[in-house]
This record gives structure tokens, sequence and C-alpha cells, in this order.
């Protein structure tokens, strides 16, 4: 008799874990369903960001998403990880999201830029972290793109001058695909350059403006490219 107690009380026991891991499992899809919703949010409004400033600063439009494809390729041969990372395509869509400040004569003048203007639009690193501070979500490596994408390898860059590896990784690789894109894209103040003579100006900058070993990859990625067109 204190067997088959033994055995029924094992059987409730059995029962009502199962219906205990099975609640557990319809909540966890519950809370993936509306994690899901929450991520498909953020880049739905991300990417309506990215549009509303190419409004203002693409003639040609395209220039957010070709870039952003061109570093998160580049990222993925170099730091996979890194490259899974949504919050990175963030940043680099909204890199140059502080522009939204900067006044029209400054961001579309069809000449050179003076002193005072350049440092205007400079600032536009400055004004894209104040938007990011807004959006908590927003304030790991995207913050780190649109801070210091303009930052040079040798220290010469801006907002901070910062130098070498204490730029954020994906800065610096960003740094090349926009530097690239800018030079193969018609600006209000000049025309395209071929992409030739942009990959020779990538090799000129290496250990400069760009770190060599990024550098050096990314020649490699735009050669490639260039074959298999």
């Amino acid at each position: 008799m204190d067997q088959q107690l033994a055995v029924a009380q094992a059987l409730k026991y059995a029962q009502e874990l199962r219906q205990l891991h099975a609640s557990e499992r319809a909540q966890r899809r519950v809370v993936e369903e509306a994690f899901e919703r929450l991520e498909t949010s953020y880049a739905m409004t991300v990417r309506a960001l990215a549009v509303a400033l190419e409004l203002r600063d693409d003639e040609t439009g395209g220039h957010a998403d070709r870039v952003t494809a061109l570093a998160l390729e580049l990222t993925a041969r170099l730091d996979p990880e890194l490259a899974a990372d949504p919050q990175l395509e963030y940043g680099f869509l909204l890199h140059d999201i502080g522009k939204i400040g900067i006044p029209d004569a400054i961001l579309r003048k069809p000449g050179p830029l003076d002193a005072k203007e350049l440092a205007q639009m400079q600032f536009h690193t400055v004004l894209g972290v104040r938007v990011l501070e807004q959006i908590p979500y927003l304030s790991g490596l995207p913050r780190d793109v649109v801070s210091c994408h303009h930052e040079r390898w040798d220290g010469g860059g801006y907002p901070a001058g910062l130098e070498g590896t204490d730029i954020p990784i994906a800065a610096r690789i960003f740094a090349l695909a926009d530097s690239f894109d800018a030079m193969t894209n018609n600006r209000p103040y000049r025309r395209a350059m071929p992409v030739v003579d942009a990959i020779d100006e990538i090799i000129r900058s290496s250990g400069s403006q760009f770190e060599p070993e990024l550098a050096e990859a990314f020649v490699e990625l735009l050669r490639e490219r260039r074959q298999a067109a």
C-alpha cells in the first residue's frame, strides 16, 4: 500500500512538473514574441530616422544603406560576433544623425566650407550623441559610431582627437566604409572619383587616417568586389 501511494505521489509530481514546464515554455514564447516585436519597432524607428536625414543630406539617396552594408560586410570578416549585434547596424545607419541640427546653408553648400562653417559641421558628432542620449537602447555601439567615426588613427580627427585603439573598433571599421562611399559618390562640392582612385587613397591614408590592418582588409574586400562585378 505504501509503495502504491509512493508511485501515485511520484506520478502526481511528474504531472505537476510537466504542467509547470509547459506553462514556463508558453510564458517564454510570449516574452520572446514581445522582444521580437520590440526589436522590429527599434529597427523601423532607426530606419525612419536614417531616411529623414537623407532627405536633407544626400542628393542621390542611398548613402546610409550603402555604407551600412559595406561596413557590415567588413565587420563580418573581422569580427563575426560584433557583426551579429543588431545595435551595430543601428549605429552605422545613424552615423550622421547629428547633421539634422546643421543648417542647410552649410550642409548643402556647393563649395568648400570656411573655418567657422567647418567647425559647425564637425559639431554634428556631438549633436548626434545628444540625440542618442534620449534613447537609452542606443547608448552602446551606436554611440561609439556616432561619436567617433571622424576620429583618425593618428589622433588628428574630431571631436576628441582620439588615437589608435582608443577609438572604438566599430568606429574604426565604419570610417573606412564611410570615406570610401564619400569618395565614390557625388557631393555638392565635387564629383565622384573612380573606385580605383578611392582604393589608392585608402592605401595612402593607412597608418594616418585609418588603422593599417583594417585598411588592408578593406582594400582586399573592395578588390574582391570589383573582380566579382
